[in-house]
């Protein structure tokens, strides 16, 4: 009885060993599921859509900016009209050039802004807020490739978990095999009992293989999604409690972004009804000259001056597009709203998810310690002759699938905890 005991406690802590060490049992290059939603943010290819728009903002601003340059204009104009201005008399003694019908004229026009009414520095803020904008739609785009990265990591995770359970489930079996091929050349067992446990080492070498093709498989995913060129990651897996952070996403700061565009547009409305104001100056060679007209010849010419524009009245036209800028930040509040729902339904599912599933490692943990007490009885039943190895194997492939479904739980609370996580903003 004495040693029967030893041997429950030795099996018993190997396991427990076992499952403390196997998340660590990973290669120097690990990474987390945060490094890897982080990585998947950084090398997605929208990325370049951000220098894009600093790009596109740096040659508005430089249009703007021209604005407050001299504007010049080149022009040319040959016409032939039915009738001229003459006068209905004659002076005694004098001739009165006749105004030729046929005309021509070449001016150069320029244009220099005194000021505008802030129409500039109204543009120069939306475009601002335009570039702000389509940074953060890039990142609300790539934030989605978060739930993506967590899903495929979690996925491989376990999938990696269960290999390394196989793996131990194997070395055991193999320990077993040199035991039964020992005790068959010393003829206290049946070659029977060795070749079960070589059947039970195929069928779980056949278990690890498709454990680690899939594996494989979905490690060759991340690494697309990560913008890592080998897919040989060895994932880390962390299952302590994590503090939990307010909400962080790019969409609301996409809505307020959105929002402060629309009042900025209201506010240059105002700025279309104030007067504007610019020093004009035009010289060119005409025939007859414009202002001569008794000049028929080519005749230079030239007009300076300043002149406002103002339209005091436009028929109701900024309030009611006033209205309706506020009916857009009526309907980007109902846009928020629904998203906030829609976020708060979905993190309730994950949070439920967790608790779940944390509720049931206690289970586990108990289903787990029964099991090891029924292999470590019935081992010693095997060498007494009560129990088959057949009866043997199949007890401890209980035991296994046990360890399997203790860690699947113990994971998937973890997934849904960081599937929150990955919603949130961490």
């Amino acid at each position: 009885m004495t040693g029967f005991t030893m041997y429950k406690q030795i099996f018993s802590i190997s396991i427990l060993i076992t499952w403390a060490v196997l998340p660590h049992l990973q290669g120097a290059d690990t990474l987390t599921v945060a490094q890897c939603r982080k990585m998947a943010q950084e090398t997605n290819p929208l990325q370049a859509k951000k220098l894009h728009a600093e790009s596109v903002l740096a040659l508005q601003s430089r249009n703007i900016r021209s604005n407050m340059l001299p504007r010049i204009q080149l022009g040319a104009q040959a016409s032939w009209q039915s009738d001229v201005f003459s006068l209905p008399f004659k002076f005694p003694g004098s001739e009165i050039p006749e105004i030729p019908r046929d005309q021509y004229r070449i001016t150069a026009d320029v244009a220099q802004k005194i000021w505008d009414g802030g129409t500039d520095r109204f543009l120069r803020e939306q475009r601002e807020l335009e570039k702000d904008i389509a940074a953060t739609q890039v990142d609300v785009e790539a934030f989605s490739a978060r739930e993506i990265v967590t899903d495929l990591f979690f996925r491989a995770l376990l999938l990696q978990e269960n290999e390394q359970i196989i793996n131990h489930v194997l070395h055991d079996l193999e320990a077993r095999l040199k035991q039964a091929d020992a005790a068959v050349r010393e003829g206290v067992a049946l070659l029977t009992s060795a070749d079960q446990i070589r059947i039970q080492i195929l069928k779980n070498q056949q278990i690890q293989h498709n454990l680690r093709a899939d594996k494989d498989a979905i490690l060759q995913v991340l690494a697309l999604w990560i913008g890592r060129q080998e897919s040989d990651l060895a994932l880390k897996f962390d299952p302590s409690p994590v503090v939990i952070p307010e909400p962080s996403r790019p969409e609301h700061r996409l809505f307020d972004l959105q929002q402060k565009s629309l009042q900025v547009s209201k506010s240059a409305l105002n700025v279309r009804m104030l007067p504007k104001f610019e020093a004009f100056a035009q010289g060119g060679l005409g025939s007859p000259n414009p202002f001569n007209f008794f000049e028929t010849g080519l005749e230079p010419f030239v007009q300076i001056g300043l002149r406002a524009v103002w339209t005091p009245i436009d028929w109701g036209n900024k309030n009611r597009e006033t209205q309706i800028l506020d009916y857009q930040i009526k309907n980007l509040d109902a846009q928020r709203q629904f998203f906030d729902l829609r976020l708060r339904t979905t993190s309730m599912k994950d949070q439920e998810d967790e608790q779940k599933w944390a509720n049931q490692l206690e289970q586990d943990d108990a289903i787990i310690t029964l099991q090891t007490d029924i292999i470590c009885r019935a081992d010693a039943q095997v060498k007494s002759g009560v129990m088959t190895m057949t009866d043997f194997l199949a007890q401890m492939d209980l035991l296994t699938q046990a360890q399997i479904t203790r860690k699947t739980h113990e994971i998937q609370a973890v997934q849904a905890r960081e599937m929150y996580l990955a919603k949130m903003g961490d």
